[in-house]
């Protein structure tokens, strides 16, 4: 003989449980939502402090167009990589050699200038070409101002004049 289990009696749901109650009518509040992402507030500073020397740099070597170009994909792709770039030890410094290396790339150098090494070579540009001072250009460098100092001093004659006579021209002197 089997028994069977009872269950007790489950109610009807009725049509309100089954299916949400449509407000049609309802003139609910839309909260605006923007679309656009917001960039870290330490980010906007990093761009604030140093777009303009990016693109100076960029300009020392390329024209006008291809120097915007450059700087505005850096700076997109710093702001992509953004948690990367502030987990280095020193982020000005990291961000720094990847403009180094894109405008490198994308423009040529005298050739009396290939045997300069490369942080030498951007402490004279800024420093020798754009007219940066010790401080402001190790800012943008991420590196001690003395460094800059040593760097420039210890350049060799014809390194400084073969920067000075990069084109293109850059733009207008910067205010100190």
């Amino acid at each position: 003989m089997t028994t069977r289990a009872t269950h007790p009696p489950v109610p009807p749901l009725s049509a309100q449980t089954r299916f949400p109650h449509s407000r049609t009518n309802s003139r609910l509040p839309h909260e605006a939502v923007s679309l656009v992402p917001t960039l870290p507030p330490a980010f906007e500073a990093f761009c604030a402090l140093n777009r303009d020397s990016y693109l100076d740099y960029a300009r020392a070597h390329l024209p006008h167009s291809p120097a915007r170009r450059l700087v505005c994909s850096l700076l997109g792709e710093l702001a992509v990589g953004w948690l990367n770039i502030v987990s280095n030890p020193n982020p000005p410094a990291r961000a720094w050699m990847l403009l180094r290396t894109r405008v490198q790339s994308a423009a040529s150098h005298p050739t009396v200038l290939e045997t300069c090494p490369a942080q030498q070579y951007d402490a004279l540009v800024l420093h020798c070409r754009l007219g940066y001072s010790s401080a402001q250009a190790a800012t943008v460098m991420g590196v001690d101002p003395s460094k800059i100092r040593y760097l420039v001093l210890s350049a060799s004659s014809e390194h400084r004049q073969a920067v000075r006579h990069l084109h293109p021209l850059s733009p207008a002197p910067r205010a100190a």
